[in-house]
């Protein structure tokens, strides 16, 4: 006769093997629950974020309808198929508009997805909350755009959209309302969903600033210090928020916190009547030396380092430096050093910001590759790393496109930093041009294609 403990054991090994079967089968497991909540939500958020605000909220609004215990789907926009909005029955989009009326970098591709659709979608009913600042002549524009589309497809608006200026809590609890007078939301939400999308605010010194193209044909641009207080932090690629006379004004960082030093690099601004812009005013020639001044910190997700060691490809014009400086520097720390520079500026003579730090990284085989593009001259003694292109940053992407190509096919990443208007969509007309869009596509939804422009 089997003893007990015989028993036992043999019990203790089949529980064994179930869980060790478990754990190696684990992601199969999640993609079916995951592939059978999709096919079972009813309800989908959408949401299209450039600073991390409107995904903030979309995710808020997710946990008050799991809370209530609702299947529902949260989703960037870019990530939707046609199978999930056939199977919907309810769409709620929370749709940002950054610049004059351009879509955030996760929800462009939708609405050329929508108008390829052939199938009306009349069974869907939908909702849209658009952010937006006023001060910008396409006002919400991305998000009152979403909305004539999925009307031209037949769906069906729960209400009109709603438009929130600079993230006005009352335009959001008025959605909250509307949610709940339609039966979405079963109970009024007792606190602001905007909760927690509002970073603290503190006062820092201003300890050094200094002129960084001086003779530049170009308007000045400086470099800005300023001291770090006592538990303040960040990553690379994220955003310093000036706060000044009711506005906020923003700016790519620099550094990183090891530094012990939030470092800017600003461009001075002029309105058409010469007076100098509120933000680069103060900042570049207003501000003086240990003064201080009101400042927070955006987390700029979508700008942020890769988890893994990756070869890094780095694009950029002007003050986008900073943002393109601030990941060097964070690689620096971390011995991640297959990094490859491409800049674009006025003049090679003057318009060399950080040039002896670049070179120091270079012959520390930090940075791998130097391409230098200069739109007023081709060449000047002052370059000693890199290659020394004539034009635009595009310009030297193009003669490097063989070995730009190779790069990305082992496995590098691309980030581009700078202005929105000429550079960020040269660059990726360019990148169309070398890589193809299926290629890119493939970048951008890996997470390895990533931009901070403005």
């Amino acid at each position: 006769m089997l003893s007990a403990s015989l028993f036992m054991q043999a019990g203790l090994l089949l529980v064994g093997y179930f869980v060790f079967t478990l754990f190696c089968y684990r992601k199969v497991i999640v993609a079916k629950w995951q592939t059978h909540k999709q096919r079972n939500a009813k309800t989908l958020i959408a949401y299209a974020s450039e600073s991390g605000s409107g995904k903030k909220l979309a995710h808020e609004l997710h946990t008050e309808l799991k809370t209530q215990g609702d299947l529902a789907l949260c989703l960037t926009l870019n990530q939707v198929t046609e199978q999930q909005l056939n199977q919907t029955d309810t769409l709620l989009v929370i749709a940002s508009t950054y610049g004059e009326g351009e879509a955030p970098d996760n929800g462009r591709h939708f609405l050329d997805k929508l108008s390829k659709l052939k199938s009306t979608l009349s069974h869907l009913n939908y909702a849209v909350l658009a952010l937006g600042d006023r001060e910008y002549s396409q006002y919400c524009q991305f998000g009152l755009a979403l909305n004539q589309a999925l009307k031209s497809k037949l769906c069906k608006p729960l209400f009109e959209p709603i438009l929130v200026n600079k993230l006005d809590e009352n335009s959001i609890n008025e959605w909250n309302s509307n949610l709940l007078s339609k039966g979405l939301l079963k109970q009024a939400v007792p606190r602001s969903m905007l909760s927690a999308t509002h970073p603290p605010i503190q006062q820092l010194k201003l300890t050094d600033r200094q002129q960084v193209n001086i003779n530049s044909p170009g308007a000045p641009l400086f470099e800005i210090n300023l001291a770090v207080p006592s538990g303040l932090t960040w990553q690379a690629g994220d955003i310093a928020r000036l706060h000044i006379q009711d506005t906020v004004r923003e700016y790519s960082i620099a550094s990183v916190p090891q530094e012990q030093s939030l470092k800017l690099l600003v461009r001075e601004q002029k309105h058409p009547s010469g007076e100098l812009g509120l933000g680069s005013g103060w900042l570049c020639h207003q501000a003086d030396l240990n003064s201080t001044q009101a400042f927070s910190i955006r987390a700029n997700t979508k700008f942020n380092p890769l988890d893994e060691h990756k070869k890094l490809i780095l694009i950029g014009n002007g003050s986008g430096l900073a943002g393109l400086r601030g990941h060097l520097k964070h690689r620096e720390i971390k011995q991640h050093h297959e990094n490859w520079l491409l800049y674009g500026e006025r003049c090679a003579e003057h318009d060399l910001p950080w040039h002896r730090e670049l070179t120091e990284w270079f012959n520390a085989k930090h940075l791998t590759e130097i391409d230098l593009a200069f739109s007023r001259q081709s060449t000047n003694s002052n370059i000693k790393v890199g290659r020394c292109h004539s034009g635009y940053v595009q310009d030297a992407m193009l003669a490097q496109q063989t070995k730009l190509k190779d790069w990305v096919n082992n496995g590098a990443a691309i980030f581009i930093c700078g202005s929105l208007q000429g550079m960020a969509k040269d660059v990726e007309s360019m990148l169309l041009d070398i890589l193809g869009e299926p290629v890119l596509s493939r970048l951008e939804r890996q997470g390895l294609y990533r931009k901070d422009v403005y």
